[in-house]
């Protein structure tokens, strides 16, 4: 599918409305998670979850203005980081993995651009004689404008040793200062990393995984799409996405526009309107570009296989849904997870029942991909 140019981006006074209508919205609305008597089974409230998010240190840290990039990192380094650490879930293998983290910078293409990525190695007496081990590749969320890999740090140990894995975790460029196809750019060119240093991590580059969480499971089926359009068979051996964003509202396919679909019914009826300003801030007259709006593209036959998850609470839960039925209708295998009850931050708190459960079953889902197939 050609690219063509966003016909009406977001403007500051729609910006400014917003933040208008956002700072009057209780905390409850602000979290996804004003109760609908009419609410069926996906979209009931998780009764653990609002307990979970209602103690310290979790109640009202919801972040205030979306759409700031200098309020929303300072949130991050303020609050989010503030948080309790440790595995995000009981770790089945036992005795668990020392973890070596090493911070690398990588630095390609004829202007010299430079990110950086942190990477996770068990230690070599942890693979249990295995001569090479599978990698995963993690893109963070933030909205394209916040985040960094610490932030996952949590998870990216969890995955390391449960898996036995080589994780690297991507610290892409970040908008408005690095627009679309910076930060894309940033996280294709860690899977050209990861292949130049298979043998000095010992990574099997037959067992190469992309992992992201909302706009970083954007970038990670941008990658994965990107991937398999330039290369006869594809380097990436799966593909997971959790509450991705897949598409400028702009794009959108009658049923996602639908009175009861989830655009509508969550986000306090400003999903919609956050999504075109969030996505314009990072791809600005480029927010068509099926490299953005993956749900547009066309999916080549050598696609990798695709999980996604979905919060049943989630404005962007039928964007997910959507881009699942887009990759399954290509003949593509997918794997579709509904996670009832919760909204877009299903992550946080990370000690919730419904969050743990989570971490678990993405750890079941890797391991199969890349140890058992």
């Amino acid at each position: 599918m050609a690219a063509v140019a966003a016909s009406d981006p977001p403007n500051s006074s729609l910006e400014a409305t917003l933040r208008e209508s956002i700072a009057r919205l209780a905390e409850a609305e602000k979290m996804g998670l004003q109760e609908n008597k009419n609410s069926s089974i996906i979209e009931a409230v998780d009764q653990d979850y609002i307990q979970g998010i209602s103690k310290p240190p979790y109640a009202n840290t919801a972040l205030a203005d979306p759409f700031d990039e200098k309020i929303a990192r300072k949130w991050v380094d303020e609050v989010i980081m503030k948080f309790p650490r440790g595995p995000p879930a009981d770790c089945h293998r036992r005795p668990l993995a020392k973890i070596a983290i090493k911070n690398v910078s990588i630095t390609y293409g004829s202007d010299d651009a430079t990110f950086r990525v942190r990477v996770y190695v068990p230690a070599a007496g942890d693979m249990q004689s295995v001569p090479s081990r599978p990698a995963l590749i993690m893109y963070h969320g933030g909205g394209w404008i916040h985040g960094y890999p610490e932030v996952d740090e949590d998870l990216a140990i969890f995955f390391a040793s449960e898996l036995r894995a080589i994780v690297i975790n991507v610290d892409y460029r970040l908008a408005p200062e690095h627009k679309f196809p910076l930060p894309l750019n940033d996280c294709y060119q860690a899977v050209q990393w990861t292949l130049d240093h298979a043998q000095e991590y010992g990574i099997d580059t037959a067992r190469i995984a992309v992992w992201g969480c909302s706009a970083g499971g954007n970038l990670a089926a941008a990658v994965a799409l990107r991937d398999a359009e330039e290369h006869e068979e594809s380097r990436i051996r799966h593909v997971n996405l959790v509450v991705p964003a897949t598409c400028h509202p702009q794009l959108y396919p009658m049923t996602l526009k639908a009175d009861e679909s989830s655009s509508n019914k969550f986000g306090a009826g400003l999903g919609t309107a956050a999504a075109a300003i969030l996505i314009g801030k990072y791809a600005g007259d480029k927010s068509l570009n099926p490299h953005v709006s993956v749900l547009s593209a066309d999916i080549p036959a050598n696609h990798p296989p695709v999980h996604i998850t979905v919060a049943g609470r989630d404005f962007l839960r039928d964007e997910g849904i959507a881009y699942s039925l887009r990759i399954r209708d290509a003949g593509i295998d997918s794997q579709l997870d509904v996670v009832p009850g919760v909204p877009h931050g299903l992550l946080f708190p990370p000690t919730t029942h419904v969050a743990r459960q989570f971490f678990r079953n993405q750890a079941r889902i890797l391991d199969y991909a890349l140890n058992s197939l």
